[in-house]
């Protein structure tokens, strides 16, 4: 497992299951979240560019791929969360598995309360964003 934050103009949300052929550097991603009883045959693909599209930091980046498309004809990824950038791209950062194998492992044992947890953080994060608004409209009708 190997995380990369990469950059695309996609929306991508948590728990989208990308994968990069090896042997043309295409990247596809699914509509669906990464699900430990699909098998990979069950996600429709969407078809984002070339590889080198991705690259966020242009240093580091190439290498990495390259290191970990030289050891398999297809690596996956999942989505784990997003921020928008001036530009109108978004960071997406990334968790990439050699193998469909370890993908199903990291859906049926870590994903869940990853997942979980990034719920609650949005919904946390909400609920300050409405009491803020709150605050404010109460502010404007005392002046």
């Amino acid at each position: 497992m190997k995380k990369v934050i990469v950059s695309t103009k996609e929306n991508l949300v948590y728990g989208t299951l990308i994968w990069i052929y090896a042997s043309n550097k295409k990247v596809y991603h699914s509509s669906k979240c990464i699900d430990s009883d699909a098998a990979f045959g069950d996600y429709n693909s969407n078809y984002m560019g070339k590889v080198h599209e991705l690259y966020r930091n242009q240093d580091k980046q190439p290498a990495i791929f390259d290191r970990m498309l030289s050891k398999s004809d297809r690596i996956f990824g999942v989505c784990l969360n997003n921020r928008r950038m001036d530009d109108g791209s978004k960071e997406v950062k990334v968790l990439f598995f050699s193998n469909w194998e370890k993908v199903q492992d990291f859906a049926e044992n870590d994903f869940p309360a990853l997942a979980e947890t990034e719920l609650n953080r949005r919904k946390e994060a909400k609920q300050k964003w409405m009491e803020r608004g709150k605050a404010f409209s109460n502010k404007k009708k005392t002046v």
